[in-house]
């Protein structure tokens, strides 16, 4: 299955979310490749592909086989805004665009 979503977070924090989640600490999947921009990881009997693309919006590609829904999940975590007090304790103003929605690619 291919996936992909639009966060807020940063191409770094993305794929340090993505470290945590499916790495040692999170599902135990083994990392297979590591780049500035792309994780790798394999076991399980299957596979998941993270890559995050730098802009305005980031743009997480992710592709899997064996893990759909635990990958789902996690598009589902890093697309979630920061709750009202989060926001309003930084100073910050609350974004307020539509909020964020993933895409399956393809599910073969």
């Amino acid at each position: 299955m291919r996936s992909q979503a639009i966060t807020a977070l940063t191409p770094c924090q993305a794929l340090a979310q993505a470290l945590a989640v499916f790495g040692s600490g999170g599902l135990g999947v083994q990392i297979a490749s590591q780049t500035n921009l792309c994780l790798g990881f394999q076991g399980g009997g299957g596979y998941i592909a993270v890559s995050a693309q730098p802009g305005a919006k980031t743009i997480v590609e992710l592709e899997t086989r064996e893990w759909d829904y635990a990958v789902q999940r996690f598009m589902a975590r890093i697309q979630r805004r920061r709750s009202w007090w989060q926001r309003w304790w930084r100073r910050k103003r609350p974004d307020t665009s539509r909020p964020a929605s993933f895409t399956i690619l393809d599910d073969s």
